[in-house]
């Protein structure tokens, strides 16, 4: 008789990004086909014709950077810093080229406190770059970046407008949270860069 804690009763089926082990054909399954890891090939075509490559049997181009739990799509490309940064400007309806009006850094240096383009916070969370701009019609935004936010896994930017019912063309970011602009594509207002 088998324990709990005996090592011959603890198994785990799952495999390479979200393939689960079929211990009975020796294959691993995505959810929608086989994937025979002696060949490195699906069993059967792709079932959602994307044309994933020269074979319609074959796995995803590269497994290090191609997670997905179904096997039927790739993740997007990590941003660098820049990228990610013009991504929020986008966001924001700022011009790539503009020049912010404004800009300052919000940290916990005590040494700091009390100097022009700082802001003195304790909320690491808060924590990183800020830069103002106008677009084009006269309203105030803010593209920002934290560099070390204890909330996320990664460096992110973030594209921020004037709250609901302030005016936005008077708006003080540096006084005054601001509201967060959604990615529309990602449905999220971070944009993660490495």
């Amino acid at each position: 008789m088998l324990t709990v804690n005996d090592p011959r009763n603890l198994t785990c089926n799952l495999r390479f990004a979200g393939q689960y082990e079929d211990t009975e054909s020796g294959l691993f399954y995505n959810r929608h086909r086989y994937y025979d890891r002696d060949t490195a090939q699906y069993l059967s075509p792709d079932p959602l014709n994307l044309a994933g490559g020269v074979s319609p049997y074959s796995y995803v181009h590269n497994p290090a950077n191609w997670i997905d739990p179904l096997g039927l799509a790739g993740c997007p490309p990590k941003l660098n810093r820049r990228q990610a940064l013009n991504k929020a400007k986008d966001l924001a309806g700022i011009p790539r080229s503009q020049q912010p009006a404004r800009q300052w850094t919000v940290g916990n240096d005590p040494k700091r406190r009390g100097q022009t383009n700082y802001q003195y916070s304790e909320d690491a969370g808060s924590h990183g770059r800020y830069y103002e701009y106008m677009d084009g019609r006269g309203y105030k935004k803010v593209v920002l970046e934290h560099t070390a936010d204890p909330r996320a896994a990664y460096p992110h930017a973030h594209a921020g407008q004037a709250k609901t019912g302030a005016n936005p063309r008077t708006y003080d970011f540096k006084e005054n949270r601001y509201q967060k602009i959604t990615d529309p594509k990602t449905n999220d207002h971070h944009i993660y860069y490495e």
